[in-house]
């Protein structure tokens, strides 16, 4: 996506929730599972979220990763689903929580997107699909950040390593940082 585009797209009103826009695509990759709010928190910090940083969240879910950035940091998001019900959900929560200036969702299928305008992409996505997310991740610009939830890159050296307790799921998480440009583990 082209910077005019982006600007376009970020400056353009969110499509209406349930919007025309919203169409059957393939089954999606995952069940929804959202992450803990606490987790959610935990990820934005581990990645020094900035105000002029670009979030785009794939597999966006609800939509509360992005709602959460824009809130508590000021920062602009972009959220991906292929699933038309979870678009619509993050849509509305984005509206109910008044980010629409600062948060878009869109309906599409991760596996074809240019991430090359994000600075900050949070991951809650099974091992398969972070592998298979690597040659699109590999081309972020220099210094942009890759947190994952639960699941690492396999092959890739994460920066810090975190696991905590949530308070909400009383259960453990293991949180994994990543900078660009991407580091190959030693064998």
């Amino acid at each position: 996506m082209g910077s005019l585009l982006l600007l376009a797209l970020m400056l353009a009103p969110c499509p209406a929730v349930g919007g025309d826009d919203i169409k059957e695509m393939r089954t999606p990759d995952v069940v929804y599972v959202g992450s803990p709010y606490d987790v959610v928190s935990k990820m934005l910090k581990m990645a020094k979220i900035r105000k002029s940083d670009l979030v785009y969240d794939l597999g966006c879910g609800d939509g509360r990763i992005l709602v959460l950035a824009a809130q508590k940091y000021g920062s602009r998001g972009i959220g991906y689903d292929i699933d038309p019900v979870r678009v619509r959900e993050s849509r509305e929560n984005v509206t109910r929580n008044n980010v629409g200036k600062l948060v878009k969702i869109f309906q599409a299928d991760i596996f074809t997107l240019d991430l090359h305008n994000a600075n900050v992409i949070p991951l809650y996505l099974l091992p398969e699909m972070n592998r298979r997310l690597l040659p699109q991740l590999e081309k972020l610009k220099p210094g942009s950040r890759v947190v994952c939830h639960n699941y690492d890159l396999g092959e890739i050296e994460p920066d810090e390593e975190v696991t905590m307790i949530s308070n909400e799921d009383n259960s453990s998480h293991t949180l994994y940082l990543y900078t660009t440009f991407l580091k190959r583990r030693n064998k």
